[in-house]
């Protein structure tokens, strides 16, 4: 196979139709009886100076090319000389036999010549492929497979046809910029329809595969709607991947105002990380809030998103616990601490020497969600009745509320429990269901409060009928602030 530059495909086709007619013209001639050797013997020369006027060293890349395409025209034209000379001689052997019926045998002088032109045929042949072999012909990489082009147009199936359809129409779209859409942002808001038009369109066609199409003809039927878009101008939102109505934090303590203006009327002070719902914007400065129940107006820059600041959804829900804890805080209400929660709390005190109540911080998160008791609570009794856990109580009865103990006999009186966990389960079930709840309350196992000491649900409250010290619920609020704090 011989590869070619496309650039040279042109000048192949001109050599391949030369070489038709030559073969063509070769099959018109007629070899005579007398002088076939001489013509042979000045055909066979002129071939030689055709070959040999060539300048093999120094020849350019398209001069190989050239030669190759000029070796392989004659050697196509010695091969049908060959196979004209063999029809030839086969055709004055049939004759000789004929006249030798009739007499006349011219057999051997025809055999003759039929050698002689196969002999001389060959060596050409010879000749040709030794030129050919000495040529060293350069690997072009821009090459064209002859017979790779040959294959494809030959194996194409090309078709047209002709038909009138009824084609969509895309509609328009109109876009309007809307402030309160994140920049770039495009929202739909008014559905477009498309419209139909009478096409008449030529086909092109490949192998049965679609290929290219002309309109002729385009006639409107039904006219296309327009459809309408807001797209959105707001870096603000964007930065923030948020929308109206979203839920945005405080990265700082900030007034909620009146109005736009940083002198105007205060509303209220919104603590750090807590979080507002966005509004309204009035460009990318001031923005319109909802906290608490509370609308007013912020500045744009005091305000992140969890999508830019992940961590300020858990400094947001930390912030809102502590902000639950008051002096009235209500305890017959479970805590939105997680386990997780307690044991940061709980672990790792300095005064809890024994660890003994970081080793229950699962046990008072259990009696929390279980009995609905503020847990922190329950931990901030034990903290102070039993001194971290160090108390003799303590130590010897695993009693750390320091429980049925009475002033006059304290240690005597007090219960003995086989581990830690049982004394805080019954002391978290007796304020339940007698100090917190009042009577009737459904509270845990499907039964309800006695309410036999009940004053109310604040540790002020359960101070008057559970301790006879006055000043106990104010320390045990001291407890519970210093764990809170450590949230």
């Amino acid at each position: 196979m011989v590869n070619m530059r496309i650039d040279d495909f042109e000048k192949m086709q001109q050599n391949l139709n030369q070489m038709k007619k030559t073969l063509d013209n070769i099959e018109k001639i007629e070899i005579p009886k007398s002088n076939s050797k001489k013509k042979f013997r000045k055909g066979r020369r002129a071939v030689e100076r055709k070959i040999n006027r060539i300048e093999h060293p120094k020849m350019t890349k398209l001069a190989r090319e050239e030669q190759i395409i000029v070796k392989a025209t004659v050697a196509i034209v010695a091969v049908t000389f060959i196979f004209s000379g063999s029809i030839f001689a086969k055709t004055i052997s049939e004759n000789s036999i004929e006249k030798q019926e009739a007499g006349i045998t011219k057999k051997s002088s025809v055999q003759e010549v039929s050698n002689q032109t196969l002999e001389k045929s060959v060596k050409i042949d010879e000749v040709l492929e030794n030129e050919i072999k000495e040529f060293n012909v350069e690997n072009n990489e821009n090459a064209i497979q002859l017979e790779d082009i040959l294959l494809e147009n030959v194996s194409v199936l090309k078709s047209k046809e002709y038909a009138e359809e009824i084609r969509e129409v895309d509609f328009e779209i109109e876009y309007t910029e809307n402030p309160n859409l994140p920049l770039g942002e495009e929202v739909i808001t008014e559905e477009g329809k498309k419209g139909t038009a009478q096409v008449t369109v030529i086909k092109s066609f490949e192998n049965n595969i679609l290929v290219a199409e002309s309109i002729l003809e385009s006639a409107p039927m039904e006219p296309p709607v327009k459809q309408k878009m807001d797209r959105g101008t707001s870096e603000f939102l964007a930065n923030n991947e948020v929308h109206l109505g979203d839920t945005m934090y405080v990265t700082e303590n900030v007034s909620l105002m009146t109005s736009e203006d940083r002198d105007a009327e205060e509303i209220c002070t919104i603590l750090e990380s807590l979080d507002v719902m966005l509004e309204e914007l009035d460009g990318d400065s001031w923005c319109k809030v909802e906290y608490d129940g509370l609308e007013g107006y912020l500045q744009t820059k005091y305000l992140t998103s969890s999508a830019v600041t992940p961590g300020i959804v858990e400094a947001n829900r930390i912030k809102k616990i502590k902000m639950t804890l008051s002096e009235d805080i209500a305890l017959n209400e479970s805590t939105d601490l997680t386990l997780e929660d307690y044991k940061r709390v709980l672990i790792g005190n300095s005064g809890d020497k024994n660890n003994i109540i970081a080793d229950n911080a699962e046990v008072f998160y259990n009696m929390d969600k279980q009995y609905h008791i503020n847990g922190l609570f329950l931990a901030s009794m034990a903290i102070h009745e039993s001194s971290w856990g160090t108390s003799v109580i303590a130590n010897d009865k695993k009693n750390l509320f320091g429980y049925g103990a009475y002033d006059s006999s304290p240690y005597a009186s007090s219960y003995s429990f086989e581990d830690y966990s049982e004394g805080i389960e019954l002391v978290a079930k007796v304020l339940v269901k007698y100090y917190i709840n009042e009577e009737g309350t459904p509270i845990y196992d499907d039964e309800v409060a006695k309410g036999s000491y009940y004053n109310g649900s604040t540790v002020a409250d359960v101070n008057i009928r559970y301790a006879s010290d006055t000043e106990w619920h104010n320390k045990i609020y001291k407890y519970m602030s210093y764990l809170y704090n450590r949230l």
